[in-house]
């Protein structure tokens, strides 16, 4: 060997050592793993990562090292030995005990004359950045959070409006026939007259508060079908005690079909539109102002356009106007979030939300959404099981002993009311409390349970789970009855179960429709049947 040759590999292990260094200087693992999965370089970073020394490290396989985390690496090494290059997320339990890291991880392949030779490692420390991103999405959710709650405060002095008229009419008619009773004056006529006003009055309240459920619920993280139309109507229904003093609201909504989202962020988005639309407007111009809502359908998209009369808006405004936190000062109490929040709600859904102002004047607000599969259209609602609603049915009164319904409801008055509405064709009883309902369904025998969801003391779902592990026949005798009050256990027990749900207030053909349903299926369905008709095994 030449003089020259020894300085040529001096100089190399020189270069060598040069790049080690820098290696193990990198806050990153690097490493080379041959084809049979053995270490054959590692630097420095393992120690802190594995807590070995990277001369230990070498000549081990994966499976030595990553111990109960080789299963879930698996896939990923199989694919970088067939050369396709990895990248992936993982987390690390640190070997002094500490929190686990973060790592991103990559798996180049080292392909040589069309054979992959092994794969090269590089896993960086991703910890700081998830949680920066986690920190990010809470700010997000607050944001959103914060407007519904804006939004539902602006709303508040128009809904108490709505809601006031009718609850005068109830009550007006409610005390008119009771001052008939009293005074003795049973008109058939006017009685019933009285009674229509006040149903009337309690249905439109009825719908104010499904209206509101929609805004009002909070933590809207679930997805299902979606109707758009019915949606937007809701929506113009929530924003009409706002929109009604200040422009006049014309629509014009095609049955679009549904998308896949969340009802009450959906809502959350019309809603958004429909307020910023008309504080927008002039009170002073009140009847000549106007608001158009228009639904359509374009090929796979279904879009949403909110639109006024009102001069357009200035083109800096129209560039700002999604920024979050931006306002004009125009619109009292506005805090500049809602456009923002509403833009991100319809991007997560993949769709756009754009704003123009038309040639003609005012400005338009057009939303975008992708149309759902027509699958997806059809699955029943994520709230629990959806009973098809049936035609208005003859009520069938004074046939004798029919069956046995239990009720259990911890408002006293729902509980009588149902047992005055079904005693004149079940022997129902009434419990306000869960325990003591347990104890009653187990030891006796009824054809259906009447189940309130949210109790204080004991809920249905704990009502449901201790019965039926006694019994577990009864599960098919159970009906649940909700407010609409969910909570996230309450929602995942409604899924979890295939009993029907029904709303309050009663529908009441859907109550009595239900009620027979489950007690025609009951192990006493044949001396019910052949109680109320005269008829052994007859139906009714």
């Amino acid at each position: 060997m030449t003089d020259a040759d020894i300085t040529h590999l001096a100089a190399t292990h020189t270069e060598h050592e040069r790049l080690r260094a820098l290696a193990d200087h990198v806050p990153a693992m690097l490493a080379y793993w041959d084809e049979n999965q053995r270490c054959r370089y590692a630097n420095r970073a393992y120690e802190t990562w594995f807590g070995r020394k990277a001369e230990t490290v070498v000549g081990l396989t994966l499976a030595e090292l990553l111990g109960d985390l080789y299963v879930l690496d698996a896939p990923h090494i199989a694919a970088a030995l067939r050369g396709e290059a990895q990248h992936f997320e993982r987390e690390i339990p640190d070997p002094a005990g500490g929190p686990a890291r973060l790592s991103q991880t990559h798996y180049i392949p080292d392909l040589a004359d069309g054979r992959v030779r092994g794969f090269y490692v590089l896993a960086t420390d991703v910890t700081h950045r998830a949680k920066a991103e986690d920190a990010g999405r809470d700010l997000e959710r607050q944001a959103h959070a914060t407007e519904r709650l804006s939004a539902i405060a602006t709303l508040t002095q128009g809904i108490a409006h709505e809601i006031n008229n009718p609850l005068a009419i109830a009550l007006l008619g409610l005390d008119d026939a009771l001052e008939q009773l009293d005074a003795g004056e049973m008109s058939p006529e006017a009685l019933r007259e009285s009674l229509l006003s006040a149903r009337e009055g309690m249905n439109r309240m009825a719908g104010i508060v499904q209206s509101m459920k929609l805004l009002a619920r909070l933590d809207a993280t679930e997805r299902g079908p979606v109707d758009v139309k019915v949606m937007v109507e809701e929506s113009i229904a929530l924003a009409t005690p706002q929109i009604r003093y200040r422009a006049r609201l014309s629509s014009e909504l095609d049955d679009v079909g549904f998308i896949d989202g969340d009802g009450a962020q959906v809502s959350q988005v019309f809603v958004s539109l429909l307020m910023n639309v008309a504080k927008s407007l002039p009170e002073e111009h009140s009847e000549r102002n106007e608001i158009r809502v228009a639904t359509r359908r374009a090929g796979a998209s279904i879009v949403v356009e909110v639109s006024d009369n009102a001069p357009g808006s200035p083109g800096e405004v129209r560039q700002r106007a999604f920024d979050r936190f931006f306002t004009t000062g125009d619109i009292p109490g506005g805090i500049g979030l809602g456009l923002s929040v509403a833009r991100d709600i319809v991007t997560a859904l993949g769709g756009t939300l754009q704003i123009e102002s038309p040639t003609g004047g005012g400005t338009l607000f057009r939303v975008t959404l992708r149309a759902a599969p027509e699958q997806l259209a059809l699955r029943t609602g994520a709230e629990g099981p959806v009973s098809e609603t049936p035609a208005r049915s003859t009520f069938h009164r004074g046939l004798g002993r029919r069956g046995r319904v239990l009720v259990i409801d911890d408002e006293p008055l729902v509980g009588r009311s149902l047992k005055r509405h079904l005693s004149p064709r079940y022997d129902v009883e009434t419990v306000t409390h869960g325990r003591k309902a347990i104890e009653r369904a187990i030891a006796e025998r009824y054809d259906v349970i009447l189940c309130d969801l949210m109790m204080p003391d004991v809920s249905g779902a704990e009502v449901y789970a201790e019965v039926t592990t006694a019994r577990p026949e009864l599960a098919s005798r159970f009906v649940f009855m909700t407010g609409g009050a969910f909570t996230p256990r309450g929602r995942e027990f409604l899924q979890s179960v295939s009993a029907p749900v029904l709303g309050k207030p009663f529908d009441l053909p859907v109550l009595e429709a239900t009620v027979r349903r489950v007690a025609s299926s009951s192990p006493l369905a044949g001396d019910v049947q052949e109680a109320a008709t005269g008829r052994p095994g007859s139906r009714d």
